[in-house]
C-alpha cells in the first residue's frame, strides 16, 4: 500500500519509483534556463542536504522505528541513473563508472564519514568481493546500481565492512562499520510540484519542497513528518527487513491508517526531531513558509485519502506539543509521545 501525505498539491496519486539508498531522478521535470552544469550542481547541494538531515533523523530514532537495520549514512549514486545529459558531467565530477556506487553524500556523525569516505569514492569491491560494473550502455536506468546496493546492504549486517575505493584514480581499503538507525530511506525526485510521500519503504520528497524549507529544522520538520508515518505503520511495505526498536512499542499514538494520520505525523514528527536535536520551534515555521507557497493549504484539503486540516490549524495544534516537549525536556523524562 501507498500512501501520499499531507505536503504536496499531487496528495493521493503515488509514485512508480521504488528504491533504496540512491537518487533515481523521476517525475516532473524542474523547469529552468540553467545550463546543465547547474543543473547537477542544484540537484546534488538538495541530495546531500537531505541526507544530512535524514541521517541525523534515523539514527536518533532507531529504538522507536518499527524496522531498523545496520546502516553506513550514505547516499549512493551510479552513472545509469543519469540522464544523457547530466551523465557526462557526473561522471567527470564524481568519478562514476557504469553501475558501481559512488558517494554522493556522507554526513557527519555516519559511519561512512568516519571511514573518511567522501563524494567522489566509488566503491568497487565489499569485503574482496567485486561489485558489478553492468554493461555500462549508456541508458538511464537504476536497477544495476539497486542490485550493488542489496550487497552492500546485506554486508552491514554481518558486520563491518571492508571496501575497495577509488579516488582519484587510486585504490584504497577503508573499513565502515555500520550503525543501527531506522530502515527507510529517504530520496530527493526532480520534480516542479510540491510534494513528500512515505509508502513503508522510502520517503519522497520533491526538489522544489526542499527549496521551501529555509534551515535544517524546517526540513527537519518535512522529513520527520513523514519518517513519522512509517514509525506509525500508516503504510508498510512487506519485503522491508529489520528488527523493530527496543522503544517501539512505549509509543501510544495508534497504529495503522486513519482519519488521524496526519495530525499524528504531525505530533510524533515533532518527537523524532526533537529527538534528532533539532528545534521543534524553528521546525514548525516550516508551515507558515508552505502556506506561502501553497496558499491553498490555509484551507481544509480534500482528495482520496480524506480531509487534510488547514495550515493555521495544524500550527495551533502543535503549540501545546512544543510545550509538551519542552516540559518533557525540562523534567528529563522520555521524549515518547
Amino acid at each position: 500500500m501507498r500512501s501520499c501525505l499531507a505536503f504536496g498539491v499531487a496528495v493521493g496519486l503515488g509514485v512508480t519509483l521504488a528504491g533504496c539508498g540512491a537518487n533515481p531522478r523521476p517525475g516532473i521535470p524542474v523547469a529552468s534556463d540553467t545550463g546543465p552544469q547547474a543543473r547537477l550542481a542544484s540537484l546534488v547541494a538538495k541530495d546531500q542536504r537531505v541526507a544530512g538531515v535524514a541521517w541525523r533523523l534515523a539514527l536518533a530514532n532507531a529504538d522507536l522505528c518499527p524496522a531498523t537495520r545496520p546502516g553506513a549514512g550514505w547516499t549512493l549514486q551510479s552513472a545509469s541513473q543519469y540522464g544523457s545529459e547530466l551523465r557526462p558531467l557526473a561522471e567527470q565530477q564524481f568519478g562514476l563508472e557504469g553501475d558501481l556506487p559512488g558517494i554522493l553524500s556522507a554526513p557527519s556523525n555516519s559511519p561512512a564519514h568516519d571511514a573518511r569516505l567522501r563524494p567522489g569514492d566509488l566503491i568497487l569491491a565489499v569485503r574482496d568481493q567485486p561489485l558489478s560494473v553492468g554493461d555500462n550502455i549508456r541508458r538511464e536506468t537504476y536497477d544495476g546500481l539497486q542490485a550493488n546496493i542489496d550487497r552492500l546492504n546485506a554486508a552491514a549486517i554481518e558486520g563491518p565492512m571492508s571496501l575497495t575505493v577509488r579516488r582519484d584514480g587510486v585504490e584504497r581499503r577503508v573499513v565502515v562499520t555500520p550503525r543501527p538507525a531506522c530502515a527507510y530511506v529517504t530520496q530527493v525526485e526532480v520534480r516542479d510540484d510540491l510534494r513528500a510521500l512515505s509508502d513503508g519503504r522510502t520517503i519522497f520528497v520533491s526538489a522544489r519542497l526542499v527549496d521551501i524549507a529555509e534551515n535544517d529544522d524546517q526540513l527537519a520538520f518535512l522529513l520527520a513528518h513523514e519518517l513519522a508515518h512509517a514509525v506509525l505503520e500508516h503504510a508498510t511495505v512487506p519485503d522491508v527487513q529489520g528488527g523493530r526498536g527496543s522503544l517501539n512499542e512505549r509509543i501510544t499514538l495508534p497504529r495503522g491508517l486513519s482519519s488521524r494520520a496526519e495530525s499524528d505525523a504531525d505530533i510524533l514528527g515533532l518527537y523524532l526531531l526533537a529527538r534528532a536535536g533539532f528545534d521543534p520551534v524553528r521546525s514548525v515555521r516550516f508551515l507558515s513558509a508552505y502556506e506561502v507557497a501553497a496558499p491553498g493549504s490555509r484551507y481544509p484539503q480534500i482528495n482520496l485519502r480524506g480531509v487534510y486540516a488547514s495550515i493555521p490549524d495544524r500550527r495551533r495544534a502543535l503549540d501545546p506539543v512544543v510545550a509538551e516537549i519542552a516540559g518533557r525536556r525540562a523534567s528529563g523524562r522520555p521524549l515518547i509521545p
